[in-house]
């Protein structure tokens, strides 16, 4: 890649970089924190992340920090795309799209991919002028109006052209309207002003609008969408050329169905209420015999009626509580013959007792 195109930025996508990472280091708050250096927008945010990164394990730390940070944090990101994307959600949305035509052979495939491009770009234009209202376009238009909300919580103090001072919580950012940038980097990163920046269009009266980058408008949108895709004649009216015959690559047939959505990994469960974490990775523990590596369904020792080795570790105030119940509990390791015995025994010390409680002149005998 960067021999072909030296020029051009290359980027990971983290989720395929969690993936691997997830295979040596596992847990929420790992997970969490990889996230946090990922989306942090300024090299002093990415250096406090990776530093809690660090205290969280120091193994963890080292892993990542031999990946360029370039290539996976915002914070390294070139501001000429704008574009702060993480993931590689683009091209699994195409690959959808083309799921069908991925089954054909290589000229219907290509023919298949032509037909849907082609209604594709028709559609596109056509909602552009149905549906379309203003300069930019509709998602991006929804966007900027969600950053306008958190703009509620920034005090713009001016500075004179068209920089100002901005006050967000216990933060303060220096914004250059002119220039179009901010220190957070969020309007440098994607082209939409972000909420400092909007707390200082207000202060100037500018519409945001305005403000957003070219590329997200719907001018720009329709010079993407202008050129058509023109239709194919049909096969048998295509010129004959000495050319070596296009055939199909060999077919081997596996065994089953094959399956056509994506590989998920361990971690990955979908619910009916949605992806939950998964448990893998998670050592059980079984609550009769106290070992690691079962749980209580699939204990031997309780399946073959034997008492456990060791009992199950509690706290002391649980312990506590237990034989203030039911008096001194029996030891882990008594034998079988024993415990008849011992089992009597408690049943007369109980009867004693409630003996003490009848009056006089009740009379109790048992063997």
């Amino acid at each position: 890649m960067g021999e072909v195109f030296p020029e051009s930025e290359h980027r990971f996508c983290v989720r395929h970089m969690y993936s691997n990472f997830q295979q040596h280091f596992k847990g929420e708050n790992l997970k969490k924190q990889l996230w946090a250096c990922a989306r942090s927008s300024t090299v002093v945010q990415w250096t406090k992340n990776m530093d809690k990164l660090r205290v969280l394990d120091e193994k963890a730390y080292k892993w990542v920090e031999k990946m360029p940070p370039n290539t996976w944090s915002r914070s390294f990101f070139s501001t000429y795309s704008k574009c702060d994307i993480l993931l590689n959600n683009s091209c699994e949305v195409f690959n959808k799209f083309i799921l069908d035509a991925r089954e054909m052979p290589v000229l219907s495939m290509i023919e298949q991919i032509k037909n849907q491009l082609m209604a594709r770009h028709y559609s596109k234009e056509k909602e552009h002028g149905d549906m379309w209202q203003g300069p930019i376009c509709p998602k991006i238009r929804k966007k900027v109006n969600k950053i306008s909300e958190w703009a509620n919580t920034c005090y713009a103090i001016p500075s004179g052209k068209g920089i100002f001072q901005v006050q967000d919580r216990d933060h303060s950012y220096i914004v250059d309207i002119g220039l179009k940038k901010c220190e957070c980097r969020r309007w440098d990163l994607t082209g939409i002003p972000c909420s400092h920046a909007i707390s200082c269009l207000r202060h100037e009266r500018i519409p945001t609008e305005s403000m957003v980058h070219d590329c997200y408008s719907s001018a720009r949108f329709l010079v993407a969408y202008g050129p058509k895709i023109m239709p194919c004649s049909d096969k048998t009216t295509w010129e004959k050329v000495s050319a070596p015959k296009v055939l199909p690559p060999k077919y081997e047939k596996k065994v089953g169905r094959p399956s056509k959505n994506r590989r998920k990994l361990p971690t990955e469960i979908e619910t009916a209420t949605g992806s939950k974490l998964s448990k893998h990775g998670v050592a059980m523990t079984c609550s009769y015999c106290g070992d690691k590596g079962h749980n209580k369904k699939g204990c031997q020792l309780r399946k073959a009626g034997l008492m456990p080795k060791k009992q199950p570790e509690t706290n002391a105030e649980d312990e506590e509580i237990r034989q203030s119940d039911q008096g001194e509990a029996m030891p882990s390791n008594m034998h079988e013959e024993d415990m008849y015995d011992y089992a009597r025994a408690q049943v007369l010390a109980v009867l004693q007792i409630c003996l003490i409680s009848l009056p006089c002149n009740k009379f109790v005998s048992f063997h």
